[in-house]
């Protein structure tokens, strides 16, 4: 029914009503009766808008009207997101893209800027700005758990968050090597119970095998793999649940998180039929995007956001099971995207291993802290996931904790300041006098920042020889001193 006609009808069957009630209240029954059918023509538009992923209509709408955004609206909302950012064409262009911006992003290929994820940024920030969504971006804006400098130790690091160096560092999962070894096993037995040729029965499991990472990547493998051993899916929850929650707090869109192979498979943001994912988890950073595309200098505040996120599933995993397995992958993304920036100006900065292992630390203890600090929205996060819920799911389950437990306090103040002092730093709850905690947000291609950042780091550089240089004299001068009472 037209909005004219449902005026009419409104008019004619209220007519009766209207005459017996003196014209002040009929004014005022005319225009509630007009403003519940407005109401109720908007939210038929908006519904409309999101059956067909039309997430411009749909924020037009919201932006402009006084939407009733209920449970299953709000699901809906973000089952369109993924619809728009799935269906988009540009799901076919990352490499091409990242080649152009040269820059190499390694396993986590960054999806482009484009006109369904403009789109479901600007929905994201509708739905922050109108009080639906509370958790997101909490720590966006540098309101990093830990402040002060960037530089972080290993022992730092252990002291900060409690976890040892070794949990941190991925190492090369047995999962499948343990798979193959209990195939071999059965094979044999089997070929043995029924009579077959053992060695035609290990090159028709290599044809199989060959086949299937061939045509579906694996997939049958894997789903074996998870019948055999349910921790490894457990693990892949709770990895990409790291990812998700991260990326969220830090105000970066989440589009879509896939926990097979089949279901990268079945979706084109993670390569679709040519897909060499897993799992993974596909978040935008629009000012990283803008940036590694050429529109804007690059900054260390979208390296750091970067930084935090890709390490968010090796924290998840130490916080969990105490090693990160399944976080190989992600270390060499954040190693080959740091590697790669390629300068555009003569003092651009640089990054070596050094930087780049020391950044990698830095991430991890963020995100250590934050998934640490927002444990009850990680945890409904994850309990999602193995409902096998939906984006929309997801996030309702990470807002829901919030409303339940209210947002922590490092949502308004860090945990800490790390504190460039003695030969490891020092990690101070209280604001030191002398720090600044700004968060750093000029360009990473600037001559200035760079002569800025090097005549800092070389004064640090020469406090802590002098500390160290000071404390040798007094170690000799005590082994001096013991050996004269020997003699």
């Amino acid at each position: 029914m037209r909005f004219s006609a449902l005026i009419q009808w409104a008019l004619i069957s209220h007519s009766t009503a209207f005459t017996t009630l003196p014209s002040s209240q009929t004014s005022f029954r005319i225009r509630s009766t007009f403003s519940t059918l407005y109401s109720q023509v908007e939210e038929s538009q908006f519904d409309e808008c999101l059956s067909k992923a039309d997430l411009k209509g749909a924020a037009k709408i919201l932006q402009s009207s006084d939407i009733n955004v209920t449970k299953d609206r709000f699901l809906e909302i973000f089952n369109a997101i993924e619809e728009r950012t799935k269906e988009a064409e540009e799901n076919n262009i990352n490499k091409r893209v990242a080649e152009e911006g040269s820059i190499n992003l390694g396993a986590m290929e960054y999806p482009p800027t484009s006109p369904a994820r403009t789109e479901m940024t600007e929905m994201y920030k509708l739905l922050k700005s109108t009080g639906q969504l509370t958790a997101y971006g909490a720590a966006a804006d540098g309101k990093y758990p830990a402040l002060g400098t960037k530089n972080v130790t290993p022992i730092l690091l252990e002291k900060i968050t409690g976890l040892s160096m070794t949990s941190l560092t991925p190492k090369p999962t047995n999962t499948l090597l343990l798979a193959g070894v209990a195939l071999a096993v059965l094979e044999g037995i089997v070929s043995v119970g029924i009579g077959l040729d053992l060695n035609f029965t290990i090159f028709a499991t290599l044809f199989l095998a060959f086949l299937d990472k061939l045509l579906v990547n694996g997939a049958v493998f894997e789903t074996a793999t998870r019948i055999f051993m349910p921790e490894y899916t457990d693990k892949i929850r709770k990895h990409e649940a790291g990812h998700f929650l991260c990326a969220y707090l830090l105000g970066c869109p989440v589009e879509g998180c896939v926990l097979s192979t089949w279901a990268a498979l079945n979706d084109t943001r993670f390569g679709g039929k040519r897909t060499t994912v897993n799992a993974g988890t596909s978040f935008f950073d629009p000012n990283l995007s803008d940036e590694i595309n050429g529109r804007k200098p690059l900054t260390r505040s979208s390296i750091d956001r970067y930084s935090i996120i890709v390490m968010g599933g090796i924290a998840a995993e130490a916080l969990n099971f105490g090693i990160a397995d399944g976080g190989a992958g992600d270390e060499m993304a954040l190693v080959s995207f740091l590697s790669n920036l390629n300068p555009r100006s003569g003092g651009a900065m640089t990054w070596n291993i050094d930087s780049i292992k020391n950044q990698a630390r830095w991430g991890a203890l963020q995100a250590v802290l934050l998934l640490r600090e927002y444990k009850a929205c990680y945890d409904a996060l994850v309990d999602a996931l193995e409902r096998g819920g939906e984006l929309g799911e997801c996030v309702y389950a990470i807002e829901t904790a919030i409303k339940e437990n209210g947002l922590p306090s490092v949502a308004e103040k860090p945990l800490g300041y790390i504190v460039d002092q003695g030969l490891y730093g020092e990690w101070m709850t209280d604001l030191p006098a002398t720090t600044s905690t700004t968060t750093e947000t000029k360009p990473t291609t600037s001559i200035e920042e760079t002569k800025e950042l090097s005549v800092s780091s070389i004064e640090e550089e020469v406090l802590s020889l002098e500390e160290l240089k000071k404390r040798m004299e007094d170690k000799l001068r005590e082994i001096d001193s013991k050996l004269d009472k020997l003699e």
